[in-house]
């Protein structure tokens, strides 16, 4: 036989099988059909949801660092180093690029806080003192980086220009941390202080002097990222009056722009700091690599649940096709009988079982990116240590269709072929 006449013994097999699926289908209950297919948009969404939810956990957390603390660009000190070498040029030459929109320069210093200052601790008792990080802000440009203004859950914000003032954050005070009923080795939170109370602020000079400031404690700021909630804050000129040395050298630079931009300029800066110290790191790359570790194990369960769904899936459709061609051995003995190639008659099961899993998965498509998604946006999971959202792509979803089709046909193929493989004869008279 010549490759024409098989490519058109090929078409003629596939015109009577699709013939066949659509007369099927047609003549079908539509109670049935609306089951099955109700069953692959389940086994779709539980392919793209639950994986989505589960990585969406650590995705939520990584947005808010990006959005509440580093910006697309976070410049620190190196390991080993206090501050950020040749600060002031680095600071000059990012406000003046034209790509950055914002950018909030920090300084930082490790304190000691004594909430207490009129009773003296008893013998034994341990000072109401705690070791923190202070750090020093312009409230004006970090408002426009982070919208600093909305951790703030009691009291008021700092105020450009007005000294005493402190900002506490939360997981460091007894009465509003999440950590104040548990009973963590090392973990001190300071008692009895809320907005209105007076704390002393004291740090400690190479030299070993001891410069101490005593602050009204103005507000309270939550957050779920750490850097928020476990430091306090004060306005950059009263922590760089406190600072003996290097009052021009930073340690934290956030900044704001197109995160489409920022590798290119990471590299532009390290390429200006030269020789000078500085870690400059896109959001991603300053995220821990233990978030790293948690992300990749929630794709894992993620993916190990779904294909639980997929299996529940194809032995669905293969018990549907099974029974179906059961039901139809008589019929399908008469369409062999009559000369409708074998061929013909499997490829007709396998049309109706990739009907079943594309309708299920454009179903499951319109559901979770014109639903779900947006849902989890507006209204994200509340997670203690997050803000859950979906995780779902076009590409992503494009390959579990993939997956869930080639599961489907081979599900619809396997049981046709059992049933068309009986002798021709046996299937007419039913034995």
């Amino acid at each position: 036989m010549s490759f024409k006449e098989r490519r058109r013994q090929f078409v003629q097999t596939v015109r009577v099988g699709w013939f066949l699926a659509y007369r099927t289908l047609k003549r079908s209950s539509r109670a049935t059909t609306g089951l099955i297919i109700f069953i692959m948009v389940l086994t779709f969404l539980n392919l793209v949801v639950v994986s989505g939810l589960l990585i969406g956990l650590i995705s939520g957390s990584f947005q808010q660092f990006r959005d509440g603390y580093s910006g697309e660009i976070m410049i620190t000190a190196s390991p080993g180093r206090n501050f950020i070498e040749n600060s002031p040029a680095l600071v000059n030459y990012i406000a003046a690029h034209p790509d950055v929109k914002a950018m909030s320069v920090r300084h930082t210093s490790g304190v000691q806080v004594l909430g207490t200052l009129t009773d003296l601790p008893r013998n034994g008792e341990r000072p109401n003192r705690i070791s923190v990080r202070l750090v020093g802000l312009n409230v004006k440009d970090e408002e426009s980086v982070t919208g600093f203004s909305r951790f703030l859950v009691k009291g008021n914000m700092l105020v450009d220009g007005q000294e005493g003032g402190i900002l506490v954050g939360a997981n460091m005070l007894r009465k509003y941390s999440s950590f104040a009923d548990a009973n963590i080795p090392g973990l001190d939170l300071l008692d009895d202080v809320d907005v209105g109370s007076r704390v002393r602020v004291s740090l400690t000079t190479a030299g070993g002097e001891k410069v101490s400031q005593e602050f009204t404690v103005r507000g309270i700021v939550k957050s779920k990222v750490d850097e928020i909630s476990t430091r306090f804050f004060v306005t950059d000129p009263e922590l760089k009056r406190m600072l003996p040395v290097n009052k021009e050298q930073v340690q934290e630079i956030a900044i704001r722009m197109d995160y489409a931009e920022a590798p290119a300029l990471v590299s532009e800066l390290q390429g200006f700091m030269g020789e000078h110290d500085a870690l400059i790191q896109t959001y991603e790359d300053a995220i821990p690599s233990f978030l790293r570790d948690i992300e990749t194990t929630m794709g894992v369960l993620g993916n190990a649940l779904s294909s639980i769904a997929l299996v529940v899936a194809s032995i669905t459709i293969f018990i549907v096709i099974f029974i179906n061609a059961i039901t139809r051995r008589k019929y399908i003995g008469i369409m062999k009988g009559i000369g409708i190639s074998p061929q013909a008659i499997q490829l007709s099961y396998v049309f109706q079982a990739f009907f079943y899993g594309m309708v299920g998965s454009v179903v499951g498509i319109a559901v979770t990116f014109g639903f779900l998604k947006p849902y989890f946006a507006a209204h994200p999971i509340n997670f203690p240590f997050s803000d859950g959202i979906l995780v779902a792509t076009p590409e992503g979803a494009a390959l579990r269709i993939a997956i869930l089709l080639a599961v489907t046909l081979a599900a619809g193929y396997i049981p046709a072929r059992l049933i068309v493989r009986r002798n021709t004869l046996d299937a007419i008279l039913g034995r």
